[in-house]
C-alpha cells in the first residue's frame, strides 16, 4: 500500500483526476489522506466527492468549507454562500437532477443529496493520527494542549479554522539555531500536515515545511494548483 496526502480541492475535479493519474493511484490498495475543503469555489464539488467515494482506503479530513456546507444542509443557513458555496450548491442541484433552484435562502437540504454523500460529510474526521504519530488536520490546533482534549477547551472549530499553528512554525523556522531545539507541541507529533492556508500567501507554489509542519494547500480553487504527496518519500506531483 502506498500512502498519499492530497491538499485542498475546492471543487476542482479535473485537477483531482490529474493528480490521481500522475501517481497511478490504485483505488483498491493505496491510501489517500485528503486534508479537507473538498467543496466550494470550483464548479464540480459533487464530482469530487463522488470520485473520492470510489477510494477504498480514504481518510477524509473535515475542512472549514466542508463543515459550513454540511451545516447548511442541516440548517438551511449557508454561512459561506458568497465564498464559494453558491458554486457547490449549483453543482449538487445540477448533478442530482433536482427541481430545486438556486437562491440566497436556498431550500436545498440534506435529503436533497445522495445518501452516500450525506454519510460522507457526516463522517469526515476532525483529524487523523497514523501509526507513525503523524497528524493530519485541515487548519491546526492549540499546540499547548493535547489534540484529544480539544473539546474540553471548547475550541473544536480551531481544527478547521486555525492558522496560528502554521504561523508559529514559520516563526520558529526563521530563528537562528532552530536545529538545536524542537518545535514544541504537547502531543509531540512526528510531523503535522495541514491545508487551509494557501502557500501563495508566502509567495510559494509548492508544499512548504516549517519545523515539522507541512502546508499542502497550493491554491486549488483560488487560481493555484493541486498537490498530491507520497507520505513516505515526500515526493510530490502537481496539477497544471
Amino acid at each position: 500500500m502506498k500512502k498519499y496526502i492530497l491538499g485542498d480541492l475546492h471543487g476542482e475535479y479535473e485537477k483531482l483526476m490529474e493528480c490521481l493519474q500522475l501517481v497511478n493511484f490504485d483505488y483498491q490498495n493505496d491510501k489517500l489522506i485528503q486534508l479537507g475543503d473538498i467543496v466550494d469555489r470550483g464548479s464540480k464539488s459533487f464530482e469530487c466527492v463522488d470520485e473520492l467515494l470510489k477510494i477504498k482506503n480514504l481518510i477524509a479530513i473535515r475542512g472549514n468549507h466542508d463543515q459550513c456546507f454540511y451545516s447548511g444542509l442541516l440548517t438551511g443557513n449557508y454561512l459561506l454562500y458568497n465564498q464559494g458555496c453558491m458554486e457547490t450548491l449549483r453543482s449538487y442541484i445540477d448533478s442530482c437532477n433536482s427541481d430545486k433552484y438556486l437562491v440566497v435562502n436556498c431550500p436545498f437540504r440534506l435529503n436533497d443529496i445522495p445518501i452516500q454523500h450525506q454519510e460522507f460529510f457526516k463522517n469526515q474526521l476532525p483529524y487523523y493520527i497514523d501509526e507513525q504519530n503523524n497528524c493530519f488536520v485541515h487548519g491546526g490546533f492549540n499546540r499547548h494542549h493535547l489534540i484529544e482534549e480539544i473539546e474540553k477547551y471548547g475550541h473544536v472549530d480551531d481544527l478547521w479554522w486555525d492558522r496560528d499553528l502554521l504561523h508559529a512554525a514559520r516563526s520558529f523556522a526563521s530563528m537562528k539555531n532552530n536545529n538545536i531545539y524542537s518545535f514544541k507541541m504537547k502531543n509531540n507529533f512526528k510531523e503535522v500536515f495541514v491545508g487551509h492556508t494557501p502557500v501563495q500567501y508566502f509567495n510559494e507554489s509548492t508544499p512548504q515545511k516549517y519545523a515539522n509542519i507541512w502546508d499542502l494547500d497550493t491554491g486549488s480553487g483560488k487560481g493555484g494548483i493541486l498537490t498530491i504527496m507520497d507520505l513516505e518519500t515526500k515526493e510530490y506531483w502537481q496539477s497544471k
